[in-house]
């Protein structure tokens, strides 16, 4: 009598499914808008002999590195200054839901 190789869908053992692991993710996009604050120019050496183009600019990019401004003396930086302003609007937007399975 000769012997047949099994292949490996033939010795393949089905597990019977007991439990599924189901989450629930939501992913939200919340702006907030702050209120706005005056900066005097004369207050930072490193915005001098700048267009107004290029200081917006270089306060987009160094907010978290520049000091806050002199009314401001419990902030440690021009963000920090900014980020304790006052809610003027806030909007909830892109909100969307995902059913995650065993992940």
């Amino acid at each position: 009598m000769a012997k047949t190789k099994k292949t490996k869908e033939e010795t393949k053992v089905e597990t019977k499914v007991e439990t599924l692991k189901v989450r629930l993710c939501e992913e939200q996009t919340l702006w907030v808008v702050r209120d706005s604050i005056d900066i005097e120019v004369s207050e930072y050496p490193e915005l001098e002999g700048m267009t107004e183009e290029e200081m917006i600019e270089y306060v987009k990019e160094n907010a978290y590195d520049m000091a806050a401004p002199s009314y401001c003396e419990w902030a440690d930086s021009l963000y920090d200054a900014l980020s304790q302003q006052d809610v003027i609007r806030e909007k909830d937007t892109n909100n969307d839901t995902f059913i995650y399975v065993n992940e």
